[in-house]
Formats: C-alpha cells, structure tokens, sequence
C-alpha cells in the first residue's frame, strides 16, 4: 500500500528530526543564516565600498548556505548531518548546476511558444513547482547516498522513483505545508488599529511562514529519503 507507506515516511521523518537534537540544531542554525544573508542582500543598498562588500559576500554565502542546509536535510534522517556535510554540499552544486540549466532551456521553449497559451502556462507551473523539485529531491539523495558516479549509471532508476505514487504522494502534502499555507498566511492581512499590534503580528507571520517553509521542506525530503530505502520499496 504505497500511501500507508508515505504516510509512515513522513511519521518517522518528522521523529527523526525531532529526536536529533544536533542535526535539528544545525540546520535551524544554517537556515538563520540563509534568512538573514537573503535579507541583508535584499535591503543593503550598493552606496558604500563597505555596502558593495557586503552584497558581494551574501551573492556568494546564500548560494553556499542553500547547498549545505539541503545536504543537512538530504542526510539528517541516516545520522548525524555534520558527516561529510561540505563534501554532500559540494555534490548537490555539481547535479543542481546541469539540472537547472535544462529547466531554465525548458521554460524559455515555452515562453516561445505563441499558441495554447493556457495549456503553456499550466505546464510552465508544473515544470517549476512539480516536476523540477521532485527531480531535484530524488537527484540529490541519489548522489548523497550512492555517489556521482552511480548516479549516472542509475538516472533511469532515479526518474522512476521521481514520479512513483508514493513520492508524488510525499510531495503533495509537502507541498501544503512548505508552500500552499505560508502563500495564504502571507497574502491574509490582519487589520488593527494599533501600529505596534500590526507590526507585531506581521512579524508573527513571517516567522511562522518561515517555520512551515523549513518544516514541511525538512519532512519532504527525508520522507522521499526513506521511501527510498529497501524496507520501503514494493
């Protein structure tokens, strides 16, 4: 029963974490940074040598920050995600970098295409928000698991796996959690009369948001993770 078996995955993916101190530490502490590498990249303004220094070095930490928060998810559900974390890093760079590449080719085909612009538009969605992230999930527990070298011998294997019921499944609720609610929690403004009250409560938000984004992100993958295992496969 391939839903009986996510619905586990993901039940035991969310104990793994929660029952991981380091590595729930570890991956909050790199996606702290993330945060606040993006944010200092969006509101520092290029005036200064000092302001210009700086957004050179978040140009180059987020990007790096992104990479190592995903090995630590990828690998947190079989140990300790401190383990070889910059050399899981540094895999993740090498198969993301030809896999966005095809994805950016792809939706600039379909920018092209003038006719059936609703069926373009669905399909340019799915790529981005569907097919793409499953790939990418599957691509980089591949070549953390099993290396680079037998990820290309195994790309067949992996596209299977990709849109198998059960990782399409993970993903679905998943993707309620790490995109569907913090949209909404975003988009619904609470009206009050008190700036500080308003404030507040936007603050409220955004952290929340963050949290869901991290959570639901964190339970995805290592769910997928463990669907991957033999105990889980049918």
């Amino acid at each position: 029963m391939p839903y009986s078996n996510s619905i586990t995955a993901m039940i035991s993916a969310v104990r793994s974490l929660f029952s991981n101190r380091r590595s729930l530490l570890l991956i909050f502490a790199v996606y702290t940074a993330l945060l606040t590498a993006i944010y200092l990249f969006v509101s520092t303004r290029e005036a200064t040598v000092s302001q210009l220094l700086l957004t050179l070095v978040t140009i180059v930490a987020a990007p790096a920050l992104f990479f190592v928060l995903q090995a630590g998810i990828v690998s947190y559900a079989d140990g300790p995600t401190s383990r070889n974390l910059i050399k899981n890093s540094l895999k993740l760079v090498v198969v993301s970098i030809p896999l966005l590449a095809l994805t950016l080719v792809a939706v600039y085909g379909l920018s092209k295409l003038q006719a059936h612009l609703t069926i373009v538009t669905t399909v340019r969605y799915l790529l981005l928000a569907v097919i793409t992230p499953l790939l990418v999930i599957q691509i980089w527990i591949a070549a953390t698991n099993d290396g680079l070298r037998t990820l290309v011998r195994s790309l067949r294997k992996v596209l299977t796996r990709t849109f198998a019921p059960q990782s399409m499944f993970v993903y679905a609720c998943g993707f309620l959690v790490f995109a569907v609610a913090p949209y909404f929690l975003l988009l619904k403004a609470i009206p009050s009369q008190r700036p500080w009250l308003e404030l507040a409560l936007i603050v409220v938000r955004l952290g929340v948001s963050a949290l869901l984004i991290l959570l639901g992100w964190i339970t995805t993958v290592a769910a997928i993770s463990i669907l991957n295992r033999p105990a889980y496969k049918e």
